[in-house]
């Protein structure tokens, strides 16, 4: 006759090993998680007086095989930079019919000036098109690049601007003469909400090793609300441009933060006051590092309140929904294996220290 002991110790290692394999395969080095991953794709744009000039810069292999994909074209065989740049040719039309440069709400006709690939494999394409007078603001979008990229706009004045997209989002819409850019509430909303669920990996441990410690309701809600506290005060405080903290800094710390709650989880089963101290110190820092996420978008003073409150609300309903998603597994588990509960989350608070270790590690080498 099995037991029931043995088979919720076969269920735990079980689950164990799936969840290192996950969380390890998260956090390898070359995968470098931060307020923002690395870009394989960047595109800058520069306003002039009476045209505008778009730079897009990418790892030519990929950018080349997806516009042959998206041009239906059977992939070719490359070896040289030449042979790169004359396929880049040859790809022209597909690339411009997958870009989108608006000035006020009106497309712009781009045409190809230049693209060349230099011996590291890094295509660089130089595009260009007319501006209209009295034209106001400009947006961009793009449909063959896909995950986050940075897009800068140098307005007329000289003023820069960075704002992340995610794949086909289309830009806020930025000033062409003078001033910063605008945020709609929504947008804000959205921003605020995908900073954590999927692209906030580091914050997302964050906020379950925080619920792992414990399941009790106002045990949950001390460390969430001193962690909201904290983070709105820094975002509110980095935004309006009263801290600056490099990243170099925060981010080695917010990666610290992951590994102390998973840590801490494995030696308590309980809220004890420092824990709410801590949580909130390490809520500053995670409050300076969506600040950073914001600060590239040069925003104008009448959208930093606005887009303040929408981002904050934002990330709470990621937090949220992340704080929902474990308890949905941590009570799926309970009616497979009713003494599975505990022990998952004990592996899963170890998966987390292990993770914000690695991370640690690496965002100070």
């Amino acid at each position: 006759m099995i037991t029931r002991r043995p088979m919720t110790r076969l269920f735990a290692m079980r689950l164990a090993g799936l969840l290192v394999v996950m969380l390890g395969v998260a956090a390898w080095p070359q995968r470098r998680v931060a307020a923002h991953p690395l870009a394989t794709t960047t595109v800058a744009i520069a306003v002039r007086s009476d045209d505008v000039h778009v730079i897009i810069a990418a790892d030519a292999d990929p950018l080349i095989a997806k516009l042959e994909a998206l041009g239906d074209l059977a992939p070719s065989a490359i070896r040289t930079g030449d042979e790169r740049t004359a396929r880049l040719r040859d790809l022209t039309a597909t690339l411009l019919s997958h870009l989108d440069l608006r000035t006020d709400g009106s497309p712009l006709a781009l045409e190809s000036q230049r693209v060349s690939v230099d011996d590291t494999g890094q295509a660089t394409w130089q595009l260009r098109a007319s501006l209209p007078p009295r034209a106001q603001s400009l947006t961009w979008r793009s449909t063959f690049i896909f995950g986050s990229y940075p897009v800068a706009v140098r307005q007329m004045s000289g003023r820069e601007s960075v704002e992340w997209l995610q794949g086909p989002e289309t830009s806020a819409p930025v000033a062409i003469h003078n001033g910063g850019s605008s945020l709609s509430f929504p947008r804000g909303l959205v921003m605020g909400f995908t900073h954590i669920v999927p692209a906030g990996l580091d914050h997302i441990l964050f906020v379950l090793g925080l619920y792992l410690l414990s399941r009790r309701t106002r045990e949950v809600l001390l460390q969430v609300t001193a962690f909201t506290v904290a983070h709105s005060i820094t975002l509110g405080l980095g935004l309006y441009g009263f801290v600056s903290v490099p990243p170099a800094i925060v981010e080695p710390l917010i990666a610290l933060s992951v590994a102390y709650v998973g840590v801490e989880n494995l030696f308590t089963s309980r809220l004890h006051p420092w824990r709410v101290a801590i949580v909130f110190l390490f809520g500053l820092l995670h409050g300076m590092g969506f600040a950073e996420a914001l600060s590239g978008l040069r925003l104008s003073a009448a959208s930093l309140a606005s887009t303040l409150v929408s981002f904050n609300i934002g990330v709470e309903a990621g937090q949220l929904a992340v704080i929902a998603m474990a308890a949905a597994v941590l009570v799926a588990l309970t009616h497979v294996r009713a003494s599975a509960a505990r022990p998952a989350a004990r592996i899963a608070s170890a998966a987390i220290g292990l993770a914000g270790l690695l991370w640690t590690i690496e965002r100070v080498i």
